[in-house]
């Protein structure tokens, strides 16, 4: 027993032995973290910012902080056949949640080290799979998963302190910069937005999510909204009504109208429409009205705009939707007339001024319906 014991003690030594202290990074170079998402893609950066330190013009270059080439000693074949390491101290490193394009290569989902190898007007950006690595003096190129070109940008001003930034986020892709004194190194980062959040939707329909109407409504909309995955989305919009807690709105109808609609199955559409608006109210009523505009069905909007009056009356709602219905029939007086109703009845200002700006385009013969050129 007291052998045993012994044996736990000096374990219990080896490991304190090698537990590290929480310490300020070395170098004086501080650690940063930064993360953006693509959709529903989370793409992270952490790295160690070197500055400038007075070294203004001595950064990038043959003999400088940046060699050009692959020029940073290795630990593995002590020649110069190591990259950068895009920062300081231990590896940077770059962590995709899904499959990723960059520069139009693609790349798996997962965690890289992220060196470069800089020279005069192309900077070479390597994604290693090795991330535990200190710096680049032990890469080694048969761990990298991609190498990608692309073009340097000067900066007119200088950055002291290395950084990350994302310097461009559209909807399905992003730009990341890494930028230090006055250079610039941008690479753009693609992601299959509309597959990857249909996948997640997919799985989260079948989960205990799926048994809420509103995250079943959310699903169905995404999709018809990007006009995409339609059958499966009016499933959904199914679901919302009738699947478990399901709600019977006029949101939630208008939506089912809006899923058969979408695959042309315009009767089914007109007759959920129908229902809906038993529950609709005026201004609900004026919004479908105006989408029947849109799709070329005037005499069906009129129909709307004129239940909306039979049963709700002279209101800013009606008023509102039969100055949209006689404008597009090309009846700019009557027009006129429900426009200047809606005025006095305008809920706030902002309204108010929406309805000027209309009576105006409707004073010159003007739709008010068609889009501005």
């Amino acid at each position: 027993m007291k052998k045993l014991k012994l044996f736990f003690i000096a374990i219990g030594v080896a490991n304190f032995s090698y537990a590290q202290m929480d310490l300020p990074p070395s170098g004086g170079n501080p650690r940063a973290t930064i993360s953006e998402e693509v959709g529903i893609t989370s793409v992270t950066i952490k790295y160690s910012r070197p500055d400038v330190n007075k070294r203004e013009g001595k950064i990038y270059g043959d003999g400088n902080v940046v060699p050009y080439g692959f020029t940073t000693n290795s630990f593995i074949t002590n020649k110069n056949t190591a990259p950068w390491r895009a920062g300081a101290n231990e590896n940077t490193v770059i962590t995709f949640e899904h499959d990723v394009k960059i520069e139009g290569q693609p790349l798996k989902a997962g965690s890289y080290g992220l060196h470069m190898v800089m020279a005069a007007d192309n900077a070479m950006l390597i994604f290693s799979a090795q991330t535990e690595a200190w710096g680049s003096f032990y890469y080694e190129e048969k761990y990298d998963a991609l190498r990608v070109n692309v073009k340097p940008v000067a900066l007119d001003k200088s950055v002291e302190w290395l950084k990350y930034e994302f310097i461009e986020h559209k909807e399905k892709y992003c730009v990341i910069a890494m930028q230090w004194e006055k250079l610039s190194v941008p690479f753009k980062v693609e992601v299959d937005v509309d597959n990857i959040v249909l996948a997640r939707l997919r799985e989260q329909v079948t989960s205990q999510k799926g048994f809420n109407s509103n995250n079943m409504l959310q699903a169905a909309q995404w999709c018809l909204n990007k006009n995409i995955n339609l059958e499966e989305a009016l499933a959904w919009s199914i679901r919302a009504i009738n699947g478990f807690q399901g709600q019977k709105s006029f949101i939630t109808l208008r939506n089912l109208a809006n899923a058969y609609d979408k695959l042309s199955r315009t009767s089914q559409a007109d007759s959920t429409m129908e229902e809906a608006l038993l529950i609709a109210t005026a201004n609900q009523y004026t919004a479908y009205g105006r989408q029947l505009i849109t799709q070329k069905r005037t005499d069906k909007a009129m129909e709307v705009f004129t239940a909306s009056q039979k049963r709700y009356g002279d209101v800013w709602g009606v008023n509102n939707g039969l100055m949209s219905g006689w404008s597009a029939k090309g009846d700019f007086k009557k027009a006129i007339l429900h426009a200047e109703k809606a005025m006095v009845q305008a809920p706030n200002d902002a309204s108010k001024k929406q309805i000027e700006g209309f009576i105006l385009k409707l004073k010159e013969g003007k739709d008010i319906n068609a889009p501005n050129p």
